[in-house]
């Protein structure tokens, strides 16, 4: 009898062992799956922080900032649900605030005032991951996908603005240095870009595009209007050399005339 208690001790030791250590495995994988979602969370706050930054004096207005400020503090909420006992919440809360004080302080006035093709550029791909983000449907924040479909759209048009503007601005000088060919390249990739902007329907673009479609033509009139004149010119120079090699034959053939003339007599 007294065997069949050890035994039977022995297996609850045994059972209790593996029943803890099952619920200690489950724990831990638990654990391991909260720790993965706080970490994809925290990427997307930390892009979303940056996108902020990177966006500063770029006229996307009050209405997308507040958004994206919105969708900062969503997804802090969104980490505390999942642990409240998270040792970075604090941090996270005290950046956050510091993010929406300064946002508060931001002004568009200076929009896109730019020191060079670079730094527009940098700008343009601020535009651009915005655009994908109003576009990915990953928002915590409650926001209505019809609102971010709208969202998305002005901030195209807002792109397709700039780079007209930019591009018209760098084409009129190369053109007043007669280097139209170059000019001519921005005109296109103008035009490029508002034709592949998804936005053709829209009357702004259509607008853009015309303007854009006119400049070139007209580009390329004042590119051969010049090279007629450059052809005339050359043609001119050519016969004003003929001509004077024409009168210095004839100076020369007077001269021997002269002489010969002189000889004889």
């Amino acid at each position: 009898m007294e065997e069949y208690l050890i035994f039977a001790a022995i297996g609850g030791l045994i059972f209790l062992t593996l029943l803890i250590n099952s619920v200690a495995e489950a724990y831990e994988q638990k654990q391991r799956e909260k720790r993965l979602k706080i970490l994809a969370i925290k990427r997307g706050l930390d892009t979303i922080s940056d996108l902020l930054s990177r966006l500063q004096n770029c006229d996307i207005g009050n209405t997308v900032r507040e958004l994206l400020l919105n969708e900062v503090m969503a997804r802090i909420e969104a980490i505390q649900s999942i642990d409240r006992h998270f040792g970075g919440i604090q941090a996270l809360i005290e950046e956050a605030g510091e993010t929406e004080q300064k946002e508060k302080h931001t002004s568009d006035s200076d929009g896109f005032a730019v020191k060079d093709e670079r730094e527009f550029k940098i700008k343009l791909l601020a535009l651009g991951h915005l655009i994908r983000l109003l576009n990915s449907r990953a928002w915590y924040a409650r926001v209505k996908a019809e609102q971010l479909t709208e969202y998305a759209r002005n901030i195209k048009l807002l792109r397709c603005e700039k780079i007209f503007q930019f591009y018209a601005d760098k084409a009129n000088i190369e053109a007043q240095k007669r280097k139209y060919l170059v000019a001519q390249e921005n005109y296109r990739y103008i035009l490029h870009i508002l034709n592949s902007s998804g936005l053709n329907d829209h009357p702004r673009i259509i607008e853009l595009a015309e303007q854009a479609s006119f400049m070139l033509k007209q580009t390329v009139a004042d590119m051969t209007a010049h090279m007629r004149n450059l052809s005339s010119k050359n043609n001119n120079e050519s016969q004003a050399q003929e001509d004077q090699s024409g009168d210095d034959v004839l100076d020369k053939n007077t001269e021997a005339a002269d002489v010969e003339s002189g000889s004889v007599a």
